[in-house]
């Protein structure tokens, strides 16, 4: 049997549900769900994407992308013998992919057959801050009722989709999606996959437990004790040939838990990060992926046998000790092939050289309200609804993000990218346009942020209990038109 839980000695889930052994089956993805479309189309074509069902695009104008999405209640199977009450987007756990190309308009008609109130964010893009699926401009679509997203897609990157009310709840709960947007002069690949790198935290009835009660997750946010791979509690497994050049799209939806990804069997390297492909990319041996951040790498299989991609995890030993322990997530069985090795040429990357003309800092910081309840704060305010700063339409901000506290915090900001600066210790040096940074505990990094789109843009931690208990801001960019 599997080693589901990752921090549990207890007896199996899967035993105190009656479920059977799953060692010898393999999980099949249908990524061909959804693909099908009775409109004919003469615009871009895009590659396979493995990994979820594909949104069908209703509009046959070549510059138009319009799907329909709906967040609706189902029972998912997350291994034989457990079915979960979740949430899901068109019944699919996780939600579609959604693709368009650099330019394009993307219609999105968004129906919400839940029992509450939830919006959708566009996870990285940049977009008008009316389509962000923010609460503090949109007004939650309640139970019944639709509303329609429609914004164009300027960056070509890996981004994804989620809720931004209740997110700690809606998101552990499957609220989320993916969404690829294609640049005119992509690499071409094999084949392509988009992996979700989650965890999930279930009880022994195999059901998700309340919310927000435990001192723990308080503090650290709510970390699973079973690891969650494109939807499903097994390792996922898939076949491929020798020499064969994959691009992975990688996504971390966790509620709080930092993924550290290792590869075994195979050589991978790092092509792009939130923003989009890198100007130089770079081997690794392991990839620190946290939460809401993604990673696009490149994997090539240049050895026949079995290819295995590892989530190293802390656990506790017999002896009562805390080590890291390898947990296998997806396996590739590699099969023997004649074709010779090839290098995939990627396209030129420039990123952004403007200086910083300003200098700010975000202090991370935990307390207490008057009630004692704890509360996570961003410069000394938790759920403030003043803005920590207002910038000027371009202007570029050198920001020090300060973590007075002792818990991590993935830093996330909407609507625009920054970069991180490589301040000469070996974590800094993180490549590539970001929306995302982890701050660790008691520890500071410093950004440089390209405010370039006009809006009302929420700043917050990703750890989704610490941005529900508080640590939830924002950032004004003025808009040069007003």
């Amino acid at each position: 049997m599997r080693k589901y839980f990752v921090f549990l000695a207890a007896a199996s889930l899967l035993a105190a549900c009656g479920g059977e052994s799953t060692e010898d089956k393999e999980l099949v993805i249908d990524t061909d769900a959804g693909t099908d479309t009775s409109v004919e189309h003469e615009g871009p074509t895009f590659p396979e994407v493995w990994g979820a069902p594909v949104l069908e695009d209703e509009n046959p104008a070549t510059d138009i992308v319009e799907v329909t999405l709906r967040a609706e209640e189902k029972t998912v199977t997350l291994a034989d013998g457990l079915d979960v009450d979740m949430y899901t987007y068109n019944g699919s756990f996780p939600g579609p992919i959604l693709q368009a190309q650099v330019g394009q308009t993307v219609i999105v008609h968004f129906e919400n057959a839940l029992p509450e109130e939830t919006t959708v964010h566009w996870h990285g893009l940049r977009i008008p801050d009316e389509m962000d699926g923010n609460p503090r401009i949109q007004n939650p679509v309640q139970p019944g009722e639709s509303f329609t997203y429609e914004f164009v897609v300027e960056d070509a990157a890996s981004y994804w989709y989620h809720p931004h009310v209740r997110e700690n709840e809606q998101i552990e709960k499957g609220l989320y999606g993916l969404f690829i947007v294609h640049g005119e002069d992509e690499p071409e690949f094999d084949r392509e996959r988009f992996l979700t790198i989650d965890d999930i935290l279930i009880d022994q009835n195999g059901d998700l437990p309340p919310f927000l009660q435990s001192h723990p997750e308080i503090m650290h946010g709510r970390s699973g004790n079973a690891l969650l791979n494109n939807g499903s509690l097994d390792v996922v497994s898939f076949s491929v040939d020798q020499n064969d050049v994959e691009r992975w799209r990688l996504v971390n939806p966790a509620n709080a838990r930092t993924m550290k990804l290792e590869l075994e069997g195979a050589s991978w390297r790092v092509i792009g990060t939130d923003g989009g492909l890198l100007p130089e990319p770079y081997e690794t041996d392991r990839i620190v992926l946290p939460v809401g951040q993604r990673f696009d790498v490149e994997v090539v299989y240049d050895q026949p046998g079995t290819v295995t991609l590892n989530s190293m995890v802390l656990v506790r030993n017999d002896a009562g000790e805390i080590v890291e322990e390898a947990f296998p997530i997806y396996e590739a069985e590699v099969a023997a092939s004649d074709a010779e090795p090839r290098t995939v040429e990627l396209p030129e990357v420039t990123l952004p050289t403007a200086e910083p003309t300003r200098s700010e800092t975000i202090e991370f910081d935990v307390g207490q309200d008057t009630f004692g309840n704890t509360v996570w704060m961003l410069n000394g305010k938790a759920h403030s609804n003043d803005p920590l700063f207002t910038f000027g339409y371009g202007e570029v901000v050198r920001i020090k993000l300060r973590n007075n506290a002792g818990p991590e915090h993935p830093f996330h900001l909407h609507g625009n990218f920054f970069t991180v600066v490589n301040d000469g210790r070996a974590w800094t040096n993180q490549p590539g346009l970001k929306d995302t940074v982890l701050v660790p505990g008691m520890d500071e990094v410093e950004i440089i942020a390209y405010f370039d789109n006009p809006g009302q843009w929420m700043a917050h931690c990703h750890i989704l209990e610490h941005a529900k208990l508080g640590m939830m801001s924002e950032i004004i960019v003025e808009d040069p038109a007003e």
